[in-house]
Formats: C-alpha cells, sequence, structure tokens
C-alpha cells in the first residue's frame, strides 16, 4: 500500500519539477539576445515543460505498466500537459510576427519544446545562479517568479512526504523482522 501511495507522489514530484527545473533555463533562453516580454518567457517556459512533461508521461506509462502506477495519475497528468501546450502555444500566437519569433504551427511548437527542454536544462547552472540573485527576470517577469516559487514549494513538500513515508516504511520493516 505504501509502495503504491509513493508511486503516484514520486510520479507528482516528477510532474512539478518538469516545471520548476525548466524556467530558469528558459527565461536565459527566451532573453539571450533582447528582452522579448512576458509572453516570450511564458512561451518559451511553457513549451521547454510540455518537452519534459511528455518524458514525465512515457516514464508514469511505464510505471502503469509495472502496476505502479494508477490509470487517473496518467490521465490527469496528460490533461496538464495538454494545458501546458495550449497555454504556451497561444502566448506564442499573441507575440508572432514580433521579431520573427514563433514555430508556425501546433506539431513545431511541441518538437521546440523538446528541443527547448534540453536547452533548458543546458542552461540551469548558470541561470540559477542570476535568479537567485534576482538578475535573470525583468519587471513584467514576476508572474513567473511567483509561479516558480510556489512550484519549488510544492515540490518540497511533496518530496518531503516522499521522504516522511520511505522512513516510515523502513522502520515498520526493521520492527516485523526483530523477533
Amino acid at each position: 500500500m505504501i509502495g503504491r501511495t509513493m508511486g503516484w507522489k514520486r510520479y507528482w514530484l516528477l510532474v512539478v519539477l518538469a516545471f520548476v527545473v525548466t524556467q530558469p533555463g528558459s527565461i536565459a533562453f527566451a532573453n539571450w539576445d533582447a528582452p522579448y516580454g512576458f509572453y516570450k518567457d511564458l512561451s518559451v517556459w511553457l513549451g521547454s515543460s510540455a518537452g519534459g512533461l511528455l518524458l514525465v508521461l512515457a516514464y508514469g506509462l511505464y510505471e502503469w505498466g509495472r502496476k505502479k502506477l494508477g490509470s487517473a495519475n496518467l490521465i490527469l497528468s496528460a490533461v496538464v500537459l495538454v494545458l501546458t501546450v495550449v497555454v504556451g502555444y497561444s502566448a506564442e500566437l499573441a507575440i508572432d510576427g514580433e521579431m520573427g519569433y514563433g514555430s508556425g504551427n501546433f506539431v513545431s511548437f511541441v518538437i521546440g519544446g523538446i528541443i527547448g527542454f534540453v536547452l533548458s536544462l543546458m542552461l540551469l547552472p548558470s541561470s540559477l545562479v542570476y535568479a537567485l540573485i534576482g538578475k535573470l527576470y525583468y519587471p513584467y517577469d514576476r508572474p513567473l517568479v511567483i509561479a516558480w516559487l510556489v512550484l519549488i514549494a510544492v515540490a518540497v513538500l511533496l518530496g518531503a512526504s516522499l521522504l516522511v513515508e520511505r522512513r516510515k516504511e523502513k522502520l515498520r520493516e526493521s520492527e516485523s523482522r526483530v523477533p
């Protein structure tokens, strides 16, 4: 029972981390040559997160096949993925034509999101330093900073919950072995 609980919590921790770890690198990538505004930063972040969510969903399908994850978790995470892509693509459409930016269609946005995921992870170490000292974001990025901090808090709570459950499980195992 506890193993199955840890399975869905671990899975949702990965879903949240897909957003958390991509944000600083995506913002750095979006503003690489010049700041183009909130919608570009949002679009690049959500596109990169969608690329990460595709990998998390693939992992979820694997765990579902091993009967360690329920189908409700997969369906809900697929909804999160679709919403992420739709909102990100809509943000990209809002800036279409600005500085020649835009993927052109939905499929290109998703493929670009996979590439963006890799780029955001590559840029994470250097951009994280700038995020922590407050020099990565422009004033219009405040909603993105708030969202990032909330997602970090959710990730910490999920991680702490997993740690507590794992320790309880180990304690039960050690008590059952003692004669």
